[in-house]
């Protein structure tokens, strides 16, 4: 019984370490430029200069807003992102401000960044099957409502509330 404990003790010990690193600042060897890799948030994106992209201007339907207003709360969000990809430097500013003039909880959405070869800091990028960035995912709980990959075919809200109504 000790050995369990002692066990679980540990695993939960490393498992708190191995959390308590978020992310990681590295060099992308292309650009030259800054690329985040792991756990961040949009706050850690907007402290970066070289990521003035978070700031492009978007203006999102306020009609498909409010509906996403009523249908997003009983959601969690997971975005993985590559600070060095074109397509997320378009797209993230859109989801960042549709999700704002939502009314979004922000405490419900994770976001990762991702090296070019598509690795997160952890295994997150394996568990959720990363292939292409940027990569949205909706999540009911821990059951996968739907997903965004690397592009839209007509708006970000648009494309999340067409995940929504049909699940």
């Amino acid at each position: 019984m000790k050995n369990i404990i002692l066990t679980l003790l540990v695993l939960c010990t490393f498992t708190m370490n191995t959390q308590a690193q978020t992310f990681v600042r590295e060099f992308d060897s292309k650009t030259e430029k800054p690329l985040l890799r792991g756990q961040i948030t949009f706050e850690d994106i907007t402290t970066e200069s070289a990521f003035s992209w978070i700031y492009d201007e978007y203006e999102s339907s306020p009609i498909i807003v409010s509906k996403l207003k009523d249908l997003l709360p009983k959601y969690r969000i997971v975005v993985f992102i590559g600070t060095w990809c074109e397509d997320t430097q378009y797209l993230l500013p859109q989801l960042f401000q549709t999700l704002k003039d939502a009314s979004f909880d922000f405490n419900a959405l994770e976001m990762y960044g991702v090296n070019r070869a598509k690795k997160g800091l952890n295994s997150e990028h394996q568990i959720y099957n990363i292939q292409k960035v940027p990569t949205i995912i909706i999540m009911d709980r821990f059951k996968e409502v739907g997903r965004i990959v690397e592009s839209v075919e007509s708006t970000i809200e648009k494309e999340l509330l067409d995940i929504l109504e049909a699940y």
